[in-house]
């Protein structure tokens, strides 16, 4: 059994939040990951902004103002390399890097990578394609991808075609404004009975329109009622819910964002069988298997075209529901578990040879 830590700062979180309101990628990946090394007999600790000790499903959560850790077996800093330091003299140290490699060169944080030598894990080959040169040299690099938790994987092929309705589950700053123009203008004038729905909206008073608030911003200005109605914008959802409205969803749009390091919201509605179009951005054609489970289209005609084929055509559809299905179930927390134990609490000379994805 070893001693695990884990540090991070993105919010204010425990492991029970998991269960009990919406949480970004970062803050339940870093909680599921801990509950499984957990499970396979370790001692976890996480330190988070967290209210005060909470012990959950066997894992250890405690505020980073509490007194640090003196010593470990491993430590993982979740991005930020401010924090890897946190531990003072660890047997190992390493740093999960949950977000785009390019926050990690910047002046104030470089030097820290350097003084710490810490062993990187990327979720995703874009990072490792776009790891800067002035990071300490690693080659090959460690890309372990997420997990994807069991109520996305292992799902059935519907035994009919859904409704023709759109889905988003990301955050709305990340183009949700040109991907609803590009709806309004190319997609719906084609399939006036389709709908498209919103998720990962947080900010919103249970009583304030969306499109009061967000026009010109999130959302554009302009509109008729006609796209308005098509525009669905859902308040944060339960997890059970989230999953239902992915599932019964016929097709996923989403442009991407420079901020993507794995796309949690692809990858988990690519398992439950949706098909995706996406725009080529940073990690997106790892998540779609082009012209198999979904399109990648980088000009927006073409984009607009094959939403509104998956909308509109029974037999691509199937294929591509399938398709997902079969290809795209991604590894379980468990596995995901079960190899950073491997790279990271194994032989020395092979955590410098070895590279998982």
């Amino acid at each position: 059994m070893a001693h695990i830590v884990f540090a991070d700062r993105t919010g204010r979180y425990d492991g029970r939040d998991l269960e009990r309101r919406p949480l970004g990628g970062t803050e339940s990946s870093v909680i599921r990951c801990a509950r499984e090394l957990a499970k396979r007999g370790h001692k976890v600790e996480v330190y988070s902004n967290c209210d005060g000790p909470v012990l959950d499903q066997g894992v250890a959560w405690r505020p980073l103002t509490e007194g640090r850790p003196e010593r470990c077996d491993l430590y993982i800093a979740c991005h930020q390399p401010d924090l890897l330091g946190f531990v003072k003299r660890p047997g190992r140290r390493s740093l999960w890097v949950l977000w785009p490699v390019s926050q990690l060169r910047h002046y104030k944080k470089l030097w820290l990578s350097w003084w710490y030598r810490p062993i990187p894990v990327l979720t995703s080959l874009y990072q490792a394609q776009t790891y800067s040169g002035l990071l300490p040299k690693r080659d090959p690099h460690i890309v372990l991808p997420h997990g994807l938790p069991e109520d996305v994987r292992g799902s059935p092929p519907l035994k009919t075609a859904p409704a023709p309705t759109a889905i988003f589950v990301s955050n709305p700053q990340r183009n949700l404004r040109r991907l609803v123009e590009i709806w309004a203008s190319s997609i719906l004038p084609r399939v006036p009975e389709a709908t498209f729905h919103v998720y990962g909206v947080n900010g919103l008073a249970p009583d304030e329109d969306a499109w009061a608030v967000w026009a010109g911003r999130m959302l554009p200005q302009g509109m008729s009622d006609e796209v308005k109605r098509s525009v669905r914008i859902f308040p944060p959802q339960s997890r059970e819910q989230l999953v239902q409205a992915m599932r019964g969803a016929r097709v996923l749009l989403y442009l991407g964002h420079k901020a993507e390091a794995f796309c949690i919201g692809v990858a988990e509605a690519q398992a439950l069988g949706v098909p995706a179009v996406v725009a080529p951005v940073t990690v997106l054609p790892e998540r779609v298997i082009d012209n198999v489970t979904g399109f990648v289209r980088g000009d927006e005609t073409e984009f607009a075209n094959a939403a509104v084929a998956l909308l509109t055509d029974d037999q691509l559809w199937r294929h591509q529901h399938e398709a997902a299905i079969r290809h795209q179930q991604g590894i379980s927390w468990s596995e995901h578990a079960g190899r950073l134990e491997s790279l990271l609490l194994g032989d020395r000379e092979m955590i410098y040879r070895s590279v998982v994805y």
